[in-house]
């Protein structure tokens, strides 16, 4: 059976997700930590922080690290991934980010996941799409299970960002892809109606 990655965006915040697993992406040269991650980390109480002071992770381009996320997320776990050096993080590299996620999400057997725009402002969203999207496709691609990931965007900028994955979704086959629309917690349009298909079913770990 081929698996189905559900894209959908949101207008939540990341802890409010509900979804299994969070992606926190981290620079090796910016802390304190920004973003998505900086989100993340506050209501973990700082444990993102304690994994960089202790050098279990520092933030290199491709390096994760799995957490528990103690009962102040929605979600089970969190996934902290290295972007690199923040001063090279071009396009090519946020596509490789977004891909680097999915991929080891379905290596986990996640189910779902969560992200804010890797290391960019959500307020880039759209002029990133693109890249973002392309990694998504090429991270699930060997997947046979299905997978629902969640880009959580600020509610200003869901109208662009959905406009900017509808016009990449025309320019490209993507039939393991079905994008949906979804504000904070409810269901709305659904774009690219030609991919659809059916819906999927909805500790401290080591280095992943």
């Amino acid at each position: 059976m081929t698996g189905i990655l559900d894209l959908e965006l949101g207008s939540e915040t990341l802890e409010k997700s509900a979804v299994d697993l969070v992606i926190a992406g981290i620079f090796s040269d910016e802390f304190p930590l920004r973003g998505g991650a900086g989100r993340v980390d506050w209501r973990l109480c700082g444990l993102v922080s304690d994994q960089l002071l202790a050098g279990r992770i520092r933030g290199s381009r491709d390096e994760a690290l799995l957490i528990p996320s103690t009962g102040q997320l929605r979600a089970h776990r969190v996934m902290v991934l290295g972007l690199g050096a923040r001063s090279k993080y071009k396009l090519a590299l946020v596509a490789r980010s977004v891909q680097q996620a999915v991929s080891r999400a379905t290596a986990l057997a996640s189910p779902s996941l969560a992200m804010a725009p890797l290391g960019i402002a959500g307020d880039e969203f759209p002029r990133c799409a693109e890249a973002i999207v392309a990694g998504a496709i090429a991270g699930f691609e060997d997947s046979a299970a299905s997978l629902r990931l969640r880009i959580v965007l600020p509610p200003s900028e869901m109208n662009r960002g959905a406009q900017a994955i509808t016009a990449y979704l025309g320019t490209v086959a993507a039939p393991k892809l079905r994008f949906q629309r979804r504000s904070a917690g409810s269901s709305s349009s659904r774009a690219n109606p030609e991919n659809s298909q059916p819906p999927a079913a909805p500790g401290r770990s080591p280095r992943v």
